[in-house]
């Protein structure tokens, strides 16, 4: 198993080290997540790592203003990665070991809604059917930002906000 580190870019955070510790994910870089963050200007509410893998979108998120952050990752060495990294930061953090359908219905069952959704899936899953699904977990003003393979296409009832090609990897910004 690998242990990659990963900085958090800016916030109450800033420059503080988490990790990656599972072969199975696929690390965000800085550059990338400082780009969505730009991109985004101000977070604030309660937000969900959907595949979360380390938690850095998440765990930036938190840093950048968030109140809270749900992170969820199927993968068991990420999933004690994410419970290493938010002991770490200490962060106000709820975390899952679901697969990302079972953690949609969870948070519905919760009665859960979040401001912001981030989605970095594994790229071969189609991304529409998925934030079809996790759409209803938004508030009504809820984002939603997508990180897939820069030749994938998101079809949703969503209103796209804003897209960006970064090397291999696209970001798309949908708004309910």
């Amino acid at each position: 198993m690998k242990k990659v580190p990963l900085k958090i870019i800016a916030g109450k955070y800033k420059q503080k080290t988490i990790y990656s510790y599972s072969d199975g994910t696929r690390e965000t870089s800085h550059l990338v997540r400082g780009a969505v963050f730009n991109m985004l200007f101000q977070v604030s509410g309660v937000g969900l790592d959907l595949f979360a893998g380390s938690g850095a979108y998440g765990f930036e998120a938190l840093s950048r203003g968030l109140n809270q952050v749900y992170l969820n990752d199927i993968d068991k060495d990420a999933y004690q990665g994410l419970i290493a990294n938010k002991t770490l930061l200490n962060a106000d953090a709820v975390i899952t070991n679901l697969d990302f359908d079972k953690a949609i219905e969870y948070f519905k069952n919760s009665e859960v809604t979040f401001d912001y959704i981030f989605l970095d899936p594994p790229y071969d899953m189609p991304i529409s059917p998925i934030v079809e699904s996790v759409s209803t977990l938004l508030k009504a003003d809820g984002t939603i930002v997508c990180e897939v393979e820069k030749q994938s296409i998101c079809q949703t009832s969503l209103s796209l906000q804003k897209e960006r090609i970064h090397g291999i990897k696209k970001i798309i910004i949908l708004k309910k």
